[in-house]
């Protein structure tokens, strides 16, 4: 046989109890299998020592010294072998110690032993009670429908633990087993038992006896099996002499305090032995009828009577074998009369009365039930045998009856017997009725609290009554006749209004002192009950002080009828309404009385509460401003000014219910009233009333009743708890109220948060509710009670509002108040009482975080967590700190909790929400659970690995997922890199994601699983793990398309208006934003092209969607904008080459700019980011127009209406970042559309005037970015409209020459080319524009062309202006002749300064930097950074520049001056009328000499440059120095440049030649110096290079060559001329 296994009977409780915690019924099964064998045995499974146990279980047992002899001491003490007592101490520590979990650490650091050892005794003494209750429990719900485990449970029992049938047999064992136990000595149980261990032992020993015993009663009561007569000749032998709790052996220490556990166990040994006997049963086949058991039970059952408890069982046998004898052997029936007579003379009825009220039975449904059953038994086959109305005992038997019919089944055998008790108790109830309504209305009550069939019967019996009792005055005697006692009536006769007696009914006297006469007519009880309220009424109305006390009893009788009617068939109530309304009439009569009865607003107020569940709307309306009553309305608050400091309770008046509550009421003990008024008032909360009485109540309750309940005197513990339960119910319903007034919330959060008022109470409940599970823990308890069942809800409501306190922010100041204030002193609930500790009582968010230890109700450890997660939220202290020294075993123990089987989820799931809410501000207590990490971790991928996919699993994936993501989001690197490093973790977060399908999956849990794996990715600088890198292939795989579902079922509930999306757009969509942001940027190589089509194109159609919807959701919007844009910025090449990517795009903008009003703005600038990023991926070229062309009209309309709406007053419409942006694409458009395409969309928008009207608003507030942006496109449009009003030079030079000024240069320069087109485009019509910006900003352009490497740009475009206005010199020099000069000069001065800086890229570089390059000479630059030698590229694009600088100003000299042609072949030209730029020499001049002008050498720089900069296969020997630096120049720019200047060279050198000014001395010198200096630049290019490329044509702009070299046609033909010219005359 295998070695019995021990299982914990209170772990085992919470998994079966079905009332607070349901586990699947998989777990439950599995539970109950492995304590099969421990519950079969019961208490004999628990084995006692013998022999050498310890040595053979030492040998085998693989544990550490130490432990080994812990054990030794223990085995002693809880009298088990040593193996039975290891796993004792196992289950112990793993369910109820309250410290660190590992044996060794205690055994090192344990400083109290004794204390340790007490403990553990306790534990196995409660534990064995609570294995019987949980056997027990599994009996009485095997035919419990209600419960939720009752299939489980009847299967269990038939095929499992009373398969055979032998469970009686076996909790008879044990009954007898503890029937024979001894009280623990120390001789017995070695030294280490407790002080008060024998009194502990007795305690437990008493409810195991009546536990073992109940347990027999419901089985023997709710199964076939019957007991044996041997087994109830052994049972009824426990009861002789003293009975079980009577025996010698334990009378020495039994004390007063076991006497309600004697009491109990009495009780239910009684029931029990009169079931077995079923006195109402048939007696021809009972095996206790038969003779030789009769013989045998006779001399015991003779020998009981000693004690009250003996009657019942005696009664029993008696009538039992009364009835077995029958008529025909009555006369030798003596024996049992006696018997019979024994026991009622012995008060057996008030006896079983007594113990159907005994707290064990009474707090028990399901034993009340079938208790009630055997005693209605056992009474209806008394009352079928004895004579019991002529024995005196129907007054007991009255009461009896009632208490056992208020229940089901013997309300049913009720109303279907026709003798028996129904023969005893209804006809003299009826016969009496309605001059005595008590009989009748006390039964019917009774009746009608048992289930709906008999309420229903009650109302219809009290509809029509067989007869009506009265009695007859002087005046009623004229109508009637008598013949002794017989009457009849003459006349009508009118007992009571609306009750009448007709003509020629029968009548009988009954009573002639006063004459009462039953008539024989039928009688309506309900319109005489109505009556009565009316007389009474009526009374009051006369003011009388002290009413009849008969009515006053009769109407108190009726509304308790009433509220048990109501209570069981609610559906009933519109028959009843005029019993309603005669009660609202009553109450508000009443406030009129000085001293209205209090039995008689007890009563109506419970009855108004009972409709009120129902009609609260109605019965707050007739009372409300009832005198009687509280009443308080709010200030309203003073509009435009502030209130001053007055009375918050000016208006509240207490009404009369104080002095009933306050003074009656609270003298007594009793409060009737103030339960009654309490549920009245949380059903007017509850259905959302409002009023002065409502208000008038809740200030009541919680100012003067919930402060002072702790300090009223009450008649036992049960009213005092029942009273606060009530009272904690209406204060929780009370903040739940969402339509309560502000004002009046916040005076009850202020009472409840002040510790000398309310919140005293409130702590008190709080610190009392940590430890009540030490109170039901008490064997006098059960945790299925009734009692029990209060103590837990008040405590939830404790908790309940503490939590919901600390989530209010006018409780936050207060609340301070509570944290470190100590409990009402030496009271606690249930009963028991407080134990008092020494110093400062502990911080409150310890004494929440106690509950934790709770195992018995998971509902108030999971409240515990979610106030403990509020105070994580709220608190500015570290919550760590304020646990103390139990942070480790608070810890431990949830940690213990989160890895059972057997926990609740919802414990679970709020112990990690607790976790999830610390890590951002309570970092302490994360890291607490993070030492060491393995202790949460793995207990959370073991959650993740085998979820449960039903709500309360989903809840929990949910939660442990949030915590994951919490940890990955605040960076908590000890979990992270545990989790990266479990190769599990990665599958089991991933694996819900890739099996099932969108949908399938939580939305939440999706969000959050693809946040940590964005959160990964995104961190990790290596390869992903294999585990991590597994899931991703899985979920990225192109052949099942899982992320396209998911990227389809996003937009898909974006697109959807139903609740169920709002997962979706708060958790799911930011997540997936996440998670491809990082996938496209991080881990490209995951994603496919055409996966990266599908996802941008959903993407495109939900933000298409959102677009043009009515409602725009902003959020959604913004993010499908952001993940667009970010798609488009790692993905963009991929999307440009789909076909309908631009059309779509173009459709978006469209509708963005419909909706310009609702789109946020950051949403318009995202988008806009995305076109234009795909826009400049295209190639900038006209090739792309056909791509491009689709977003050229949308994008025209948006930067019409930004530029339009710029300076608007409403900044979410626009921006000047969107017009930016905005600018920038329509520039790129049209940078790639054909002008003449580019024209025909520009005829039909008016963009120009909109962005001149922009740059004016944003040149004001110093937009210079935006006004940049706006220049350069007006300066394209200007370049590629062919005629435009709006964009002609007068109109840009009149708008825009002010309006910025010469210090912003790069805004300038766009200004400047925006002329430079029109010039060009409208000749002689746009000359007096070009010259007005030119004269305006003559200094500016001046100066940036005397420093071109700092100002490349307006330079640029100043030498572009002067190309442009130089076929007009004539008209320039009319209309402004100064900046003609100037700017002449400066071009010429610009060309000598580029070419020397070209030449020194170093200075240029020196310069850029910052430093100081004095005179350009070796020691400065040697001086300078080593490094200095390697230009940059930031120098090279600067050089660049300024190359196209120089090339500028070249072509403009070339157009201020004549054709070469003209001058060689033209005949009379005029040379005078011509410029000479250059001096007419070869002598070189000074840079740094601004008032020097340039010489011809200058040009001749400028070919000795491009000679310097060709490439090494093209050229000789480099005229440059050694050691000059490598720069990157355009050398197709350059070759331009040198072909250039060699046509300014012959030009100006022919002018000079040709011109009378030139001294024959200097002509010659030019001559020579022509000679010389070009003779050595054709020697060295000259017939080396193919002629590739043809003279350079100028049309106003930079013309630049296509080739890298000069066109060899192109030198020769120069040779030549320079020859020519160089000939002497």
């Amino acid at each position: 046989m295998e070695p019995l296994e021990l299982v914990s009977g209170k772990a085992l409780w919470g998994v079966i109890c079905g009332t607070y915690i349901l586990p699947s019924d998989e777990v439950v099964g599995e539970e109950l299998q492995l304590a099969t064998q421990h519950l079969q045995l019961g208490l004999c499974a628990y084995e006692k020592p013998s022999g050498s146990h310890y040595e053979d279980w030492a040998k085998s047992a693989d544990i550490k010294p130490n432990e080994k002899e812990f054990v030794k001491k223990i085995f002693p003490l809880l009298n088990l072998t040593a193996s039975q007592s290891w796993e004792i101490l196992k289950l112990f520590l793993l369910n109820d110690f309250r410290g660190e979990a590992s044996l060794s650490e205690i055994l090192g650091s344990q400083r109290d032993e004794e204390t340790f050892l007490a403990q553990l005794w306790n534990f196995y003494l409660a534990d064995r009670l609570h294995l019987l209750r949980c056997l027990r429990h599994i009996v009485a719900n095997t035919a419990n429908p209600n419960h939720p485990y009752q299939g489980l449970f009847r299967d269990f029992m038939h095929d499992v633990v009373d398969k055979d049938g032998t469970l009686g047999d076996s909790l008879v064992k044990q009954v007898m087993l503890c029937s024979r136990m001894v009280p623990p000595t120390v001789q017995t149980h070695g030294p280490h038992l407790p002080t008060h261990g024998s009194h502990n032992w007795l305690t437990h020993h008493l409810a195991e006896l009546r536990e073992a015993l109940a347990t027999l009663l419901v089985y023997y009561g709710s199964t076939t099996h019957l007991p044996s007569p041997d087994t109830f000749q052994k049972l009824l032998q426990l009861a002789q002499g003293g009975g079980l709790g009577g025996r010698a052996e334990i009378q020495d220490i039994l004390r007063d305090s076991h006497r309600p556990l004697v009491e109990a166990l009495d009780a239910t040994h009684v029931l029990l032995l009169t079931l077995i006997i079923n006195a109402d049963s048939s007696t021809s086949n009972h095996s206790l009828c038969e003779a030789g058991w009769i013989k045998r039970l006779d001399p015991i059952m003779t020998g009981l009577g000693a004690r009250t408890p003996h009657h019942a069982p005696l009664l029993a046998w008696a009538v039992l074998q009364l009835r077995a004898m029958g008529d025909y052997l009555r006369s030798c029936s003596k024996t049992y009369h006696k018997l019979a007579q024994r026991a009622l003379h012995g008060k057996v009825f008030s006896y079983l009365e007594t113990s159907l009220n005994n707290p064990t039975i009474e707090g028990d449904e399901l034993l009340l039930r079938l208790a009630s059953s055997v005693v209605y038994s056992l009474v209806c086959a008394a009352a079928g045998c004895l004579d019991l109305e002529r024995m005196g005992c129907l007054p007991e038997l009255n009461s009896l009856a009632k208490t056992c019919l208020a229940q089901d089944p013997p309300a049913s055998l009720f109303w279907t017997e026709e003798d028996g008790a129904t023969g005893l108790l209804l006809p003299p109830a009826l016969e009496v009725f309605p001059q005595d309504v008590e009989p009748l209305l006390s039964l019917t009550t009774a009746l009608a609290l048992a289930n709906p069939e008999s309420c229903l019967k009650v109302i219809e019996l009290l509809s029509e009554l067989p007869n009506l009792t009265w009695v007859a005055n002087e005046a009623d005697f004229e109508n009637i006749s008598m013949r002794g006692t017989d009457c009849i009536t003459k006349n009508t006769l009118q007992p009571l209004p609306s009750l009448t007696v007709p003509p020629r009914t029968e009548g009988k006297i009954v009573s002639n002192n006063p004459p009462v006469i039953v008539w024989q007519t039928p009688c309506n009880a309900w319109q005489a009950l109505l009556v009565f309220m009316r007389q009474l009424d009526q009374e009051f109305s006369r003011g009388v002080v002290v009413p009849d006390p008969k009515i006053l009893a009769t109407v108190c009788s009726t509304t308790k009828l009433l509220t048990a009617i109501h209570s069981t068939v609610p559906e009933q109530l519109p028959a009843f309404v005029h019993f309603v309304d005669q009660s609202l009439a009553l109450l508000r009569r009443l406030s009129q009385a000085m001293r209205p009865p209090s039995s008689l607003v007890a009563a109506l107020l419970e009855f108004l509460a009972s409709v009120a569940a129902d009609e609260p709307e109605r019965i707050w309306s007739e009372i409300e401003g009832c005198p009687l009553l509280p009443y308080f309305v709010a200030p309203q608050p003073v509009a435009g000014g502030k209130r001053g400091k007055s009375d918050p309770f000016l208006s509240y008046r207490a009404g009369g219910l104080r002095a009933l509550v306050c003074g009656e009421e609270a003298a007594s003990g009793s409060y009737p009233i103030l339960k009654s008024y309490t549920k009245l008032l949380t059903q007017a909360i509850k259905g959302g009333v409002s009023g002065g009485s409502v208000g008038g109540g809740i200030v009541f309750m919680s100012r003067e009743v919930t402060g002072a309940i702790m300090c009223w005197c009450y008649k036992d513990y049960k009213e005092r708890d029942s009273v606060l339960d009530e009272c904690l119910t209406l204060l929780h319903h009370t903040l739940e109220a969402s339509e309560l007034n502000s004002y009046l919330r916040d005076l009850v959060v202020h009472q409840l948060v002040d510790k000398s008022s309310a919140g005293q109470t409130l702590l008190s409940v709080v610190v009392n509710g940590a430890s009540f599970e030490s109170a039901l823990n008490q064997p006098t308890h059960s945790p299925v009670s009734t009692h029990a069942r209060r103590l837990t809800r008040t405590a939830q409501m404790g908790l309940s509002i503490l939590h919901r306190l600390v989530g209010e922010e006018s409780s936050i100041g207060g609340l301070s108040q509570l944290l470190c204030a100590a409990p009402t002193p030496g009271i606690a609930l249930g009963g028991g009482r407080l134990m008092k500790g020494s110093g400062s009582p502990p911080h409150l968010a310890l004494t929440i975080a106690l509950y934790v230890h709770q195992r018995l109700n998971p509902r108030l450890s999971y409240l515990a967590l979610l106030t403990l997660t509020r105070f994580a939220q709220k608190l500015d202290v570290p919550l760590v700190a304020c646990l103390g020294s139990e942070a480790d075993g608070i810890r431990d123990a949830l940690l213990r909790r989160l890895d059972s089987d057997t926990e609740d989820v919802g414990v679970k799931v709020a112990l990690l929400r607790l976790l999830k809410a610390s890590t951002t501000k309570q970092q302490g207590l994360t890291n607490a659970f993070l030492t060491p990490p393995e202790k949460l971790l793995d207990p959370l991928t073991s959650l993740l690995t085998n979820p449960s996919s039903n709500e309360t699993g989903q809840k929990l994936t949910l939660a442990i997922v949030e915590l994951v993501d919490a940890l990955w989001s605040e960076k908590y690197t000890t979990a992270t890199a545990y989790f990266q490093d479990k190769e599990d973790f990665w599958d089991a977060l991933g694996h819900p994601l890739i099996s099932e399908k969108p949908g399938e999956m939580s939305d939440a849990v999706a969000g959050h699983t693809l946040r940590i794996l964005a959160h990964q990715l995104f961190a990790s600088d290596t390869e992903p793990r294999d585990s991590l890198k597994n899931v991703m292939d899985k979920f990225c795989d192109p052949v099942k398309g899982n992320i396209c579902q998911w990227s389809k079922h996003i937009i898909k509930h974006l697109e959807s208006d139903s609740s169920s999306g709002s997962n979706v757009r708060e958790l799911l969509l930011p997540a997936w934003r996440d998670f491809l942001v990082v996938l496209v940027a991080r881990a490209k190589t995951w994603l496919l092209t055409k996966q990266k089509i599908t996802l941008a194109s959903d993407i495109l159609s939900g933000l298409v969607y959102q677009l043009d919807s009515r409602v725009m959701d902003e959020k959604a919007t913004n993010l499908l904008a952001q993940l667009y844009l970010a798609l488009v910025k790692h993905c963009g090449k991929q999307l440009v080459e789909t076909t309908d990517c631009f059309k779509s795009l173009s459709k978006l903008l469209l509708l963005m700019q419909e909706a310009v009003m609702e789109t946020p703005v950051h949403c318009h600038f995202m988008i806009l980011g995305a076109a234009l990023r795909m826009v400049t991926l295209t190639e900038a070229s006209y090739e792309s127009q056909d791509e491009v062309i689709v977003l050229l009209d949308p994008v025209l309309a948006l930067v019409q209406q930004h530029g339009r709406l710029a300076g608007s007053a409403n900044p979410s419409v626009t921006s000047e970042a969107i017009l930016n942006i905005a600018t920038a694409l329509l520039h790129q458009c049209l940078l790639r559309c054909h002008p003449d395409t580019a024209e025909l969309h520009l005829n039909y928008s008016p963009v120009v005037p909109a962005l001149l009207h922009a740059t004016e608003i944003y040149m004001q507030s110093g937009k210079d970015d935006v006004v940049g942006e706006l220049l350069r496109l007006i300066a394209t449009l200007s370049r590629i409209s062919h005629q435009s009003d709006d964009l002609s030079t007068d109109t840009l030079s009149s708008t825009l020459t002010l309006t910025i000024p010469p210090s912003k240069t790069s805004l300038l320069s766009e200004v400047v080319w925006g002329v430079v087109w029109g010039v060009i485009r409208e000749g002689v019509r746009g000359v007096e524009g070009g010259v007005n910006i030119a004269a305006v900003h003559l200094s500016a352009l001046c100066g940036s062309l005397a420093a071109p490497h700092r100002q490349p740009g307006l330079a640029l475009a100043t030498a572009a202006l002067v190309t442009a206005l130089a076929p007009h010199a004539s008209l320039w020099i009319v209309t402004h002749a100064a900046s003609y000069s100037q700017l002449t000069s400066a071009v010429t001065r610009c060309i000598h300064v580029t070419t020397h800086l070209l030449c020194t890229p170093r200075v240029v570089q020196l310069e850029l930097s910052g430093q100081e390059s004095g005179s350009y000479n070796r020691n400065a630059i040697s001086a300078a950074d080593p490094t200095s030698s390697v230009i940059s590229s930031a120098t090279t694009a600067v050089l660049n520049n300024m190359l196209q600088v120089l090339c500028t100003c070249l072509s403009a000299i070339i157009a201020l001056g004549p054709e070469l042609t003209d001058l060689m072949c033209g005949p009379g030209i005029d040379v005078g009328a011509w410029t000479l730029f250059f001096h007419p020499s070869f002598r070189p001049v000074s840079a740094h000499d601004p008032t020097a002008q340039p010489s011809l050498a200058s040009l001749t720089s400028v070919l000795d440059l491009f000679d310097s900069h060709a490439s090494k296969e093209s050229r000789g020997v480099s005229p440059c120095r050694s050691g000059a630096p490598e720069v990157g120049l355009d050398t197709r720019v350059l070759a331009t440049c040198a072909e250039q200047a060699l046509l300014i060279l012959l030009t100006q050198a022919t002018l000079a030649l040709m011109s009378p000014e030139t001294p024959p001395r200097d002509a010659l010198r030019v001559r020579h110096g022509l000679a010389d200096e070009m003779n050595s630049f054709f020697t060295r290019w000259l017939g080396r290079r193919p002629a590739v490329s043809p003279l350079p044509i100028s049309t106003g702009g930079t013309g630049i060559t296509s080739s890298s070299h000069i066109d060899l046609s192109y030198l020769r033909l120069a040779q030549q001329l320079v020859g020519r010219l160089s000939a002497t005359k």
